[in-house]
């Protein structure tokens, strides 16, 4: 009985062995299995970090291949076509434009000599200005070398043969003054006071054509026909009424070689409206006349 006993106790211990063995390798067990699980959880959140951070390095180098691509345009703005043409274009040299250098008095003076009858208009210790028998105007230079003849006697009004070098249409020298042999049958004095009266209607001057003028004057304006008796009511005229358009035009464009004398005097300008008509008066003083400033053919009267 005893033995029975014994054999069940010691069944019974070997069972409960046997469970706490169980319960202990359990218990070991599961702590492997947590590591293996903190393990793995370990390398799928390491996984994820480099996930993460490849996501991030992609992120970041997109976010350089972003903030490059400024650099990368403003790299092609430098290269603009337009750019590259215009420095071209400032590279090529511009073509040297050589402009002819004009003659020096020397050389001038060695060329060729011509003569021209001319009306001095203007004398200068520089220059002297002609009308040419055709009527047109020059300016003569005198040169530092001086000229030939007597250029101290030359008086405004003064045929003369005039030499010069050079062009008259550019750079003429004058070379030689010497008399002329041309008659017109106008004196210099009067061909001098013609010159004045040009001057005076070329810059409208009424108080000049008023000194010029013997009053009383006969004025045609084609509104007023009548004599002015005094240099008071001459020059209180409204100035473009006797400055017409037509008059100046005649007057400053009258070449002096046409000038006659009539019964009515010496009419500048030419027969015919309008003109300036001068003679001397009973004292022997050159003075204006009469002065048509109405354009020709105007019969208007006040």
């Amino acid at each position: 009985m005893m033995k029975r006993n014994a054999g069940k106790i010691f069944a019974l211990l070997m069972s409960g062995f046997l469970i706490f063995a169980g319960g202990c390798g359990a218990s070991d067990a599961e702590p492997e299995a947590a590591t293996e699980e903190t393990a793995e959880e370990n390398a799928s959140e390491t996984n994820e970090d480099n996930n993460e951070a490849e996501e991030s390095g992609t992120e970041t180098d997109a976010e350089a291949s972003s903030d490059e691509a400024p650099a990368e345009e403003a790299s092609e703005s430098d290269t603009d076509p337009s750019l590259e043409t215009a420095q071209t274009q400032e590279d090529i040299p511009s073509p040297v434009i050589s402009t002819p250098s004009r003659p020096t008095q020397e050389e001038l003076l060695a060329g060729d000599r011509r003569t021209l009858v001319g009306i001095v208009l203007d004398a200068t210790r520089y220059s002297v200005s002609i009308q040419s028998t055709d009527g047109t105007s020059y300016y003569l230079t005198i040169p530092d070398s001086g000229v030939s003849g007597n250029l101290y006697s030359l008086t405004i009004g003064q045929i003369a043969t005039f030499t010069y070098a050079g062009s008259l249409d550019d750079t003429a020298l004058l070379v030689d003054i010497s008399d002329s042999g041309l008659i017109t049958g106008i004196y210099v004095e009067e061909y001098a006071f013609a010159i004045k009266i040009i001057n005076a209607v070329k810059t409208m001057n009424m108080k000049a054509l008023s000194d010029l003028t013997n009053f009383p004057v006969f004025l045609d304006t084609g509104n007023y026909s009548g004599p002015i008796n005094t240099s008071g009511e001459f020059e209180v005229i409204d100035s473009e009424k006797i400055f017409s358009e037509a008059l100046v035009n005649r007057i400053v464009n009258y070449n002096l070689f046409d000038l006659k004398f009539t019964d009515a005097g010496f009419v500048l300008g030419g027969n015919g409206a309008p003109n300036i008509t001068f003679d001397i008066d009973d004292d022997g003083i050159l003075g204006i006349i009469g002065i048509n400033s109405a354009p020709a053919n105007d019969s208007t009267k006040d």
